[in-house]
């Protein structure tokens, strides 16, 4: 008597079925043999084919079977080093602490002032969380934010002088020495900067800009540095202020040093600046006469970048030349030359 038609069918469906398995047994074991041997001995085949973790890794490839995996990496999760939830292959930032709606990378803060650019009605400018991050009205409050923001700056840079001494060293082994062919250089020690006091806005009063440049020209312009650039170039240096076009004269200085700043000036020679008939000061470096003129070849050292990106430029202004502009950028514990940039009168 032979089977009936459907049972014959049932019998090729279970056939098929365990061929199927059969086959699919067959390829796990011959992926990797020697792993797979290795793996029967501490456990079972039935283990050793298993997917514990339904990662789609078979237990025995699977150097983390029991976290749900990816076969890329044999099994395992991706790792997330930074520990903010944004695993390392899609973190822009996989060292840094950061936000996934910002591809894993923190927020950032341009103005320093503890709210975040995306929270920030006014990033560039420091103000206060009731103002969504505008300056208040409140100038008090405004200012000693400022102040509180300034003397974390100073705190932080003040331990960078051998930095700052390193870079004079690079600048002015870099730069040629015909850029300086006059007897006189004048140095600019600061921006000049203007505040109207009659804007009732307290951001428009704002001196943290000009305070942290001022900070930072005057970490790099030490006595040192003006008697090392000095012999150097071998030329008189006339400390200025808003690019080499007002000298250092005694009212200046006194400013200065109430703010605690080049104090070492006052022991620098003066002679008369003849058009206003006042006396200023200079660093000797040569026996020429010296004469602070407005064509002397001009000098700054510019710092706006440097807090944010360790990057310096040097600026040499000298008519009728042309002006000229060399980067230096601190990576890896050392400056470096960047690019050179020239502009003809």
């Amino acid at each position: 008597m032979g089977l009936q038609p459907d049972k014959i069918k049932k019998v090729k469906k279970y056939f098929i079925l365990l061929l199927f398995s059969a086959l699919c047994l067959h390829s796990q074991e011959i992926k990797n043999k020697e792993v797979f041997r290795k793996c029967k001995k501490q456990y079972s085949k039935k283990i050793c084919l298993s997917d514990e973790d339904q990662d789609g890794v078979i237990f025995y490839l699977d150097k983390c079977p029991k976290e749900s995996g990816f076969s890329e990496i044999s099994g395992c999760p991706w790792p997330d080093n930074d520990r903010d939830g944004v695993n390392d292959k899609e973190d822009a930032c996989p060292h840094e602490k950061g936000d996934a709606q910002n591809n894993g990378c923190p927020w950032p803060d341009t103005d320093g002032d503890g709210i975040q650019d995306k929270d920030d009605a006014c990033p560039t400018l420091p103000g206060v969380p009731e103002a969504n991050g505008c300056p208040s009205n409140k100038c008090d409050e405004f200012f000693k934010k400022e102040a509180e923001i300034l003397k974390e700056f100073k705190e932080k840079h003040i331990l960078e002088k051998e930095k700052f001494k390193a870079l004079r060293t690079v600048i002015f082994n870099h730069i040629p020495r015909e850029l300086f062919p006059k007897n006189n250089i004048s140095v600019s020690i600061h921006t000049y900067t203007f505040i109207n006091d009659n804007i009732s806005n307290c951001a428009s009063k704002s001196t943290l800009g000009f305070n942290k440049s001022l900070f930072l020209d005057q970490l790099f312009w030490t006595k040192d540095t003006f008697d090392y650039v000095a012999k150097k170039l071998k030329k008189n240096l006339f400390p200025t202020y808003d690019f080499g076009k007002l000298p250092i004269d005694t009212d200046l200085l006194n400013d200065y040093r109430q703010g605690g700043y080049y104090g070492f000036i006052e022991s620098f020679p003066q002679t008369l600046e003849l058009n206003r008939n006042i006396m200023i000061y200079y660093d000797r470096g040569n026996k020429e006469k010296a004469e602070f003129h407005p064509y002397n070849t001009r000098l700054k050292v510019n710092f706006g970048l440097y807090a944010a990106k360790n990057i310096v430029s040097v600026e040499i202004r000298n008519i009728p030349k042309g002006h000229y502009s060399y980067t230096f950028e601190y990576i890896a514990g050392q400056w470096k030359f960047i690019k050179k940039e020239e502009r003809s009168y």
